[in-house]
């Protein structure tokens, strides 16, 4: 047999049994499912940007939402479904991630877009907790609906490659407050509208408008009207049941011209280049109504070019220290002289005495002699007085006296 023909049967035998093969395969798949319920799977994104795949398979046994009924409703009316699945609470934790450490979490759409939930909204079983499940076509989410006013029926869908829950750690309410215009006249109205730029689905907004000067107003809508030239601040707050903090944004609206110098915040009618945009001034004054008064504000909000620093007063002179009183008993009696003499001591009269040098100041009778030498040259002439008295009593005894005198 040539070597071609054997060539051509093998090739034909090898042909045929991939034919085989590859019927075999597209029997067996056409024989299986197109998407397998223990395939589901959900992937969790923490707030740092790290992220860890659930199995749904792997959780088996650990569902905490069995057999329950959910209300769906959307525009053309409602229907019912019950599942049995994992909350968002469990599903958290079991990617151990801590469910009480974020803000909000958003639970991204297969098609874009995602459903927004606060923290408390992702644990919340008072209608039945937000449920991730398997099903045929891979892994489905529902929100549970609030109430007949909360349309949940587009945040109820299914992915086929699994579902992403991305925690967040930054605040989910954000607003901005938009006017018909930013300058008008006193006495003319001006239209505000609340812009909710992210908000949790399916939250109840509060809305609530404060305008400087006075007035107040509710909703998504308002109009007011400014009495008064000036600058005023317009303040929308926007809370949640479960965030009664909520958001805010603040409008600026002039109204009339400025006044010179700088803008006139609420009102104020102060003609001073340096006042306040509000508020009192620094010191009396000199315009009329409200802008008169005194009261010192930062130089920041004073509006002038150039801020004067005053010089620190003089610290006070050191009062000195009160000398003590003497301590002892009160004495009284005449002063005779103003000047103290320090009496000599006894060593310094005894040498004062032995060399001569005898002086008035230090107790001496006069002439330099001291009141001792004095003392001693009065006795000896006492002493020679009496003696000299006593001889001329004496007179017989003396040797040439005669009869009738003294020889």
């Amino acid at each position: 047999m040539p070597r071609a023909w054997i060539d051509i049967r093998i090739s034909s035998a090898a042909l045929g049994a991939a034919l085989l093969v590859s019927l075999l395969a597209l029997l067996a798949c056409a024989g299986a499912p197109t998407a397998r319920a223990d395939a589901a799977q959900v992937t969790v994104v923490y707030t740092n940007g790290g992220s860890r795949t659930l199995s749904l398979e792997a959780l088996a046994g650990k569902e905490d939402v069995t057999g329950k009924s959910y209300v769906l409703r959307g525009g053309s009316g409602e229907s019912t479904e019950t599942v049995t699945g994992f909350s968002l609470e469990t599903l958290i934790d079991a990617a151990g991630a801590d469910p009480y450490k974020f803000t909000y979490l958003e639970v991204q759409r297969p098609g874009g877009g995602s459903v927004l939930l606060d923290n408390q909204e992702a644990r919340d079983t008072s209608n039945g907790p937000p449920v991730v499940y398997a099903t045929a076509g891979g892994t489905a989410f529902l929100r549970p609906s609030s109430g007949a006013d909360d349309l949940n029926a587009d945040d109820s869908f299914s992915a086929p490659q699994g579902i992403t829950i991305v925690l967040h750690d930054e605040p989910l309410l954000q607003v901005e407050a938009k006017a018909s215009t930013l300058r008008t006249k006193p006495g003319k109205p001006v239209d505000f509208t609340a812009v909710v730029k992210r908000a949790g689905a399916g939250e109840q907004l509060t809305y609530s408008w404060t305008f400087e000067g006075g007035g107040r107003a509710s909703g998504p809508e308002a109009t007011h009207e400014f009495a008064k030239a000036g600058s005023f601040k317009v303040v929308l707050g926007v809370q949640t049941p479960a965030n009664p903090t909520g958001a805010s944004d603040v409008l600026t609206i002039q109204v009339g011209e400025p006044s010179e110098g700088p803008d006139r915040q609420g009102g104020g009618k102060n003609k001073r280049d340096d006042a306040p945009e509000h508020g009192l001034a620094d010191g009396p004054g000199t315009g009329s109504g409200e802008g008169s008064g005194t009261g010192a504000l930062p130089a920041a909000e004073a509006g002038s070019e150039e801020t004067t620093t005053p010089a620190p007063a003089p610290e006070p002179a050191e009062t000195p220290e009160t000398a003590p009183e003497p301590e002892g008993e009160e004495v009284s009696g005449e002063l005779l002289t103003g000047t103290t003499t320090t009496p000599p001591t006894q060593e310094q009269q005894l040498a004062e005495a032995r060399s001569g040098n005898l002086d008035d100041s230090n107790g001496g009778a006069g002439g330099g002699v001291p009141a001792a030498a004095w003392g001693g040259l009065t006795t000896l002439g006492l002493l020679g007085l009496g003696g000299l008295l006593e001889a001329r009593g004496l007179g017989g005894l003396l040797p040439g006296r005669r009869h009738g005198g003294i020889a």
